[in-house]
């Protein structure tokens, strides 16, 4: 009879989740400098919960550290011919954060552009004076926030758009924060009777996502994705991996089925022998994601000078901390590696907006625990001058806001270790 019920209730899990309006217009997120398609994984959980189909939303990826405005705007504008012509739709819905709001607004400058978009939503991104007659403000919501130090007094009020005008959220949090997701769904459908899909039914859930380098979005063709889970208690691999794939021709990969709630490390190797593998710990994932990405380090630009310091050693271990939905704060945040701090007013204030953290001995020998100082006037990048040990039994447990992750200390020469915080 248990085998039964369990079938019962998987059967109707499934038709839960398939129950979604396929009549929303689609809706396509812009990412802000830096970042990539991620940026959006709360948004499109949100929106899937309140009945979007997973068809309907779509992250644009484009490269916010090269390139021009014109080539972008081509860009954005063939992704989203080629979403119309998936979905059958007439319109779709755009949201822009930070300098994706740039872009987006660039897009809506064209009157013909601006015929293939229902509303616009622009997020932590600089206030615009000016109203299109083809597209007016009253399309238009702005959602910013006092605690935003990246878009500033730039950011406001914006005459005759609908205004949200947030107070403690980071740079990041207006674009991941639930009031921020709860304005966007009453913006976007205003009039919709929402079916609510519940959060979880299942003890599984379905994972993909994308492999690029950092900063330009370059896709990783034919990387290596191997999926393992991982013992709390040290952070060291079980057994059997879950999954070994490659990443397509657009660098997708998955879906995967994942147990709910358990630890898990994704390792990304690349398809050149000589680039550096690193591999991702999170503690769990307790809904559907399909924009868990990976990034692989750059050559040749202003971001690969930076990371092209980090130790190749058989004895330390080299750490990054990402912080997946918002800044890490100094005075606010408590986020610690085997109790030492690596967020503090000295190392991430709030004037920085620090998502990444880098954990690593700067070549003398000696754990300062000060910034490191290549990472100083970097954007959103901090680090920490810190001795890791790395060896066969040591481990680095990792504090954010009161969660534990547990991460094996490996050898840097080996790869390089990501922790992952929500």
């Amino acid at each position: 009879m248990r085998v039964v019920f369990c079938f019962f209730l998987l059967l109707l899990f499934q038709n839960l989740r398939a129950q979604c309006d396929s009549n929303y217009r689609p809706v396509v997120f812009i990412h802000g400098f830096l970042a990539s398609g991620d940026t959006w994984s709360n948004a499109v959980q949100y929106l899937q919960q309140a009945g979007y189909c997973k068809n309907r939303l779509y992250a644009f990826d484009w490269n916010s550290v090269g390139g021009n405005a014109k080539q972008n705007e081509q860009l954005l504008s063939q992704f989203i011919k080629q979403v119309k012509k998936e979905t059958g739709a007439e319109q779709i819905d755009l949201v822009g954060h930070s300098a994706g709001g740039a872009l987006a607004r660039g897009y809506l400058k064209d009157s013909t552009h601006a015929n293939n978009i229902g509303r616009y939503v622009h997020i932590g991104s600089r206030k615009w004076t000016e109203s299109y007659s083809w597209f007016s403000n009253e399309r238009c919501l702005n959602i910013f926030s006092t605690g935003d130090r990246v878009a500033g007094t730039a950011a406001g009020n914006v005459e005759g758009a609908s205004n949200l005008a947030l107070t403690e959220e980071d740079h990041y949090q207006v674009a991941t924060s639930t009031t921020a997701l709860k304005a966007i769904l009453d913006f976007l459908q205003p009039d919709k009777t929402r079916l609510t899909i519940p959060l979880k039914r299942s003890n599984q859930v379905e994972i993909a996502g994308k492999a690029v380098i950092l900063g330009d979005n370059t896709l990783m063709k034919g990387a290596l994705v191997n999926i393992y889970a991982i013992k709390r208690h040290n952070g060291t691999r079980k057994p059997k991996s879950i999954k070994n794939l490659h990443t397509s021709e657009k660098g997708t990969w998955g879906p995967v089925l994942l147990q709910a709630g358990l630890p898990y490390e994704i390792e990304l190797i690349p398809s050149e022998p000589k680039k550096r593998k690193i591999s991702y710990f999170f503690n769990s994932f307790e809904q559907d994601d399909p924009l868990v990405y990976l990034r692989g380090f750059p050559e040749g630009n202003r971001i690969s000078s930076l990371l092209g310091k980090i130790p190749e050693e058989e004895n330390q271990s080299a750490l990054v901390v990402y912080a997946a939905t918002s800044a890490m704060v100094g005075g606010r945040d408590s986020v610690t590696v085997n109790q030492f701090p690596i967020c503090s007013r000295e190392l991430t204030p709030a004037s920085r907006t620090v998502i990444t953290s880098f954990v690593f001995d700067d070549g003398d020998g000696i754990s300062s625990g000060k910034p490191l100082k290549q990472f100083v006037a970097a954007p959103f990048i901090g680090g920490v001058d810190r001795i890791l040990p790395a060896g066969k039994g040591k481990k680095y447990q990792i504090y954010y806001n009161g969660k534990l992750l547990t991460i094996p200390a490996v050898p840097s020469k080996d790869r390089i270790i990501l922790a992952v915080l929500n």
